[in-house]
């Protein structure tokens, strides 16, 4: 049983391999009614699947462009802060490289360093603690993806604000487009990486520990790998929760000195408000306001303010 103040892997950066990754397939628990030729061909299914990311990746690339030409123009403003938190999860994704990880589990099965190698039939198989590394890493992969959608939906209302301004409605369209459409496949692939999660779990139950008896111990009070079928979904229910409690955009409400406001926006305001229909207008109290960066400027309506 691990040590509960040891960090779990899935919140390391790059945590190394456990000792020895690879066994003979002798040692394979036979008790267990599991089909390993089909488990094998799923998880070269979800190699390929996770390795076939180029829409997810070129969707990130127009981001970086959009991130360079647009630097000094727009880095006084929030929702440019927003992009660049964004930008860094992206980084930490990529990274990470699940598909790579899913890729050495499936070699290990021939002992091989490429794909190319694994024809034949296959006479290893991964050690207990291997699997539970890349259980670990799907875990690690999908809080990122949840993080993702998180700040996608923020960058998404920060530029949204552009088009009640009619500033940089262009550039605002590109990037709402850009989240829109990264949000999707951020929802596709944490589906898949649970799929995966659950199909590696049952199956790791055939594999036997890589670890002499008296070594076993001694490795699990210094590397907390432990997981159940259950540890993916407690770990994104409680990650949702510590969010949803620490953001303070959620807490309390965007506020800024409306005294600071100028004169031309107040303006603004009330000609959108007849553009609506708004008949009841209570001055600036009414409206969220957000910095951008030469003046404050309106974030949106009330009445707008759930909208995604």
């Amino acid at each position: 049983m691990s040590d509960s103040t040891n960090p779990p892997y899935y919140t390391l950066l790059d945590p190394p391999v456990p000792p020895n990754p690879i066994l003979s397939d002798v040692r394979i628990n036979k008790k267990i009614d599991i089909d390993h030729n089909d488990n094998l061909s799923s998880l070269k299914s979800f190699v390929d699947l996770f390795k076939d990311r180029q829409n997810f990746w070129i969707e990130v690339a127009v981001l970086d462009r959009l991130h360079y030409k647009n630097m000094n123009q727009q880095r006084p403003f929030h929702r440019f802060k927003r992009s660049m938190e964004l930008r860094r999860l992206l980084k930490r994704l990529k990274a990470l490289d699940i598909a790579k990880e899913l890729e050495r589990l499936y070699l290990s099965f021939w002992n091989a360093k490429s794909l190319d190698k694994c024809t034949s039939k296959w006479n290893y198989i991964p050690s207990k603690e291997s699997v539970q590394y890349t259980l670990h890493r799907l875990i690690g992969a999908s809080l990122l993806l949840d993080k993702l959608k998180i700040v996608l939906v923020e960058t998404y209302r920060a530029n949204s604000t552009l088009l009640i301004l009619e500033h940089f409605v262009s550039l605002a369209l590109v990037y709402m487009g850009i989240c829109s459409r990264l949000y999707k496949l951020c929802h596709i692939w944490v589906n898949q990486i649970e799929e995966c999660y659950h199909m590696l779990y049952t199956w790791s139950t055939s594999f036997p520990s890589g670890l002499k008896q008296k070594e076993q111990a001694s490795f699990a009070l210094s590397n907390n790998l432990a997981c159940d079928a259950d540890t993916l979904k407690n770990v994104r229910s409680a990650h949702a929760q510590n969010t949803m409690q620490l953001k303070s955009s959620i807490q309390h409400k965007q506020h800024l000195e409306t005294y600071l406001v100028n004169q031309a926006i107040v303006d603004k305001v009330k000609e959108i408000q007849k553009q609506v229909g708004l008949t009841e207008f209570h001055g600036m109290d009414d409206l969220d306001l957000e910095d951008l960066g030469g003046g404050l400027a309106i974030q949106s309506f009330q009445c707008q303010r759930t909208a995604f």
